[in-house]
């Protein structure tokens, strides 16, 4: 039996943990599932019933598709028909899905622009804020010559990134945070309309287990997107507490998460194993070693020789040597 190198193993998991990330941004992108975290999210629907939110969203929904040339001028670009965002000058950012909607009807009615990420890792190398805070400057400036031309500041329309992380650490499990644009009086007490300046949100919805009960967009998404939840379940759930009829394309999605989480958990315990078996053949190779270093010691052999021998230091043949009371 071929046994699989490291990398084969790290490449295979990989290419998992990329299909597992696909099919949940597809059941994410569905948009009755899109009209509840707005209504569950965002301050601008959180009094309108699904049935009101759902005409409010805009064509479909992308999902990683199609790249966008920021720097040509295409005023039909709109509409969550771009996740690419493309410059000249700043390189290429995928957004996983990116649509838009319109506020309810009323004087304050305008386009919001959202960005909806999935997040299965907390700690990738950057604070995930940080990330968030560059993609919401890309959708400001994208809006240049598709919302607005030359310097028509005014049509600028807000923009929201929401991430929705599926293994945050504990101390973060089950929580919503907003982080947005305030307005702070540091000298006298001059006003402005917060239409114009509170432009830009990011909002990190860290997901629990979904046995964990609460009445919010937390305890839907963590079922929806529970990796160990079976389909069947999850359907009765959403349908039941929700409202929510699971179509067969998102019972497929599920059974596709179900699936390949089962195969990364599998492959991480056996990946555990084989460096647990690793360590401990190092560790007896080791000790081997280090027996042979004293016993030659003992037999008064130079320790330039046992160092040519081993390989030891004469450094670390001595600190041995002292510690067995050789030397």
């Amino acid at each position: 039996m071929k046994i699989s190198t490291t990398v084969a193993q790290d490449l295979g998991t990989w290419q998992e943990e990329q299909a597992l990330d696909a099919a949940c941004c597809r059941l994410l992108a569905n948009k009755i599932i899109l009209a509840h975290i707005l209504q569950g999210c965002l301050p601008e629907y959180e009094h309108c019933s699904i049935p009101e939110l759902l005409p409010c969203l805009e064509g479909t929904p992308a999902v990683c598709s199609v790249a966008v040339d920021q720097d040509a001028l295409n005023p039909g670009r709109v509409r969550g028909e771009n996740t690419a965002d493309k410059s000249i000058t700043e390189g290429n950012v995928n957004f996983d899905i990116l649509f838009s909607a319109r506020t309810p009807d009323g004087s304050d009615s305008r386009q919001i622009f959202i960005n909806v990420e999935s997040q299965d890792t907390w700690s990738p190398g950057y604070p995930l804020l940080k990330r968030a805070a560059y993609y919401c400057g890309r959708l400001l400036s994208r809006q240049k010559g598709i919302v607005f031309q030359n310097s028509d500041y005014q049509k600028l329309q807000k923009v929201y990134s929401l991430w929705v992380c599926l293994d945050p650490p504990k101390s973060k499990e089950n929580t919503l945070t907003a982080f947005h644009i305030k307005e702070e009086n540091l000298v006298g007490n001059a006003k402005y309309g917060k239409m114009n300046y509170d432009m830009v949100s990011m909002m990190m919805i860290c997901l629990g287990q979904p046995d964990h009960r609460q009445e919010d967009i937390i305890h839907l998404l963590s079922v929806l997107l529970s990796t160990k939840m079976d389909p069947d379940v999850k359907k009765e759930i959403l349908e039941r507490e929700y409202d929510i009829p699971m179509t067969i394309e998102m019972k497929k999605e599920a059974e596709t998460m179900c699936g390949i989480g089962h195969a990364i958990a599998r492959k991480n315990l056996e990946k555990g194993i084989e460096q647990g078996i690793e360590k401990g053949l190092e560790k007896g190779r080791m000790e081997e070693r280090e027996a042979n270093i004293v016993a030659m010691l003992k037999e008064k052999i130079p320790m330039e020789t046992i160092s040519r021998i081993t390989h030891y230091s004469l450094d670390q043949i001595q600190k041995l040597g002292k510690l067995h009371g050789l030397l």
